[in-house]
């Protein structure tokens, strides 16, 4: 048993390693779990639908052309239940009864039994950690005993890739920071208020409500104020 009492990866450093090296290592955590396969994927909403994707893993180059070619990311059951679960997510022939053509592809390539482990930053960025092999499916035992390593080791390897790729200073310019008023008028847009409306709300102008929205879809980079507050809710804006 791996020794799980101090933060996992605290002595790599990304910014030195190589991606080959880092597989290596995780390569190793999955394998002292019993799993042969792991993938870690970092998911930046940058768009509503089209989210930015940075992965890494140890999977065959067939099965990775496979799953990136069908945007299996965006349907696999795992992801998706992950998304709303901070416990580790058990991969089954029933959590896939939904994507029925991705399971059977899955047992095809040996990798049917597994587990996927999300964690979350600022501005709704989440990480997803997945063990996977063929073979007998986890127990209720094995599952205490790999959360305990799940969780700290998603968690490094989100912080480490954030820091890395500098989410922070990404969404954090000065240029994109928000105000109290235009936080407030966003709001009330999004509770389907018109200019008008949040006027009078706030005692402003309906042109001072424009000048606020305006400024709002500049700094969101967006076309519309539709558009902004899903944007701002999305990111962790509202």
């Amino acid at each position: 048993m791996m020794n799980i009492s101090r933060p996992i990866l605290d002595s790599v450093n990304l910014t030195d390693i190589q991606e080959f090296e880092l597989v290596d290592i995780i390569s190793s955590h999955a394998l002292q779990l019993g799993f042969d396969y792991f993938s870690f994927v970092l998911r930046i909403p940058q768009s509503l639908t089209r989210p930015k994707l940075k992965s890494f893993d140890n999977y065959s180059e067939d099965w990775r052309r496979y799953y990136q070619k069908n945007e299996c990311l965006l349907t696999d059951p795992a992801i998706q239940l992950s998304m709303r679960s901070s416990k580790p997510v058990v991969w089954t022939e029933k959590l896939y009864h939904q994507n029925k053509i991705l399971w059977q592809e899955m047992k095809k390539d040996g990798h049917f039994v597994g587990v996927t482990q999300s964690c979350w930053g600022p501005q709704s960025i989440a990480g997803f950690l997945s063990f996977a092999r063929g073979g007998a499916p986890i127990s209720k035992t094995e599952l205490k005993t790999i959360e305990q390593v799940l969780r700290p080791l998603s968690l490094s390897l989100f912080t480490r890739f954030y820091d890395l790729y500098r989410l922070d200073e990404t969404y954090n310019t000065d240029e994109q920071i928000i105000t109290l008023r235009e936080r407030e008028i966003l709001r009330w847009t999004g509770d389907g208020k018109t200019a008008e409306d949040i006027s009078i709300i706030l005692n402003i102008t309906p042109r001072t409500v424009h000048f606020h929205m305006n400024n709002v879809l500049n700094k969101l980079i967006v076309s519309n104020k539709v558009h902004a507050v899903m944007k701002a809710h999305l990111i962790g804006l509202l």
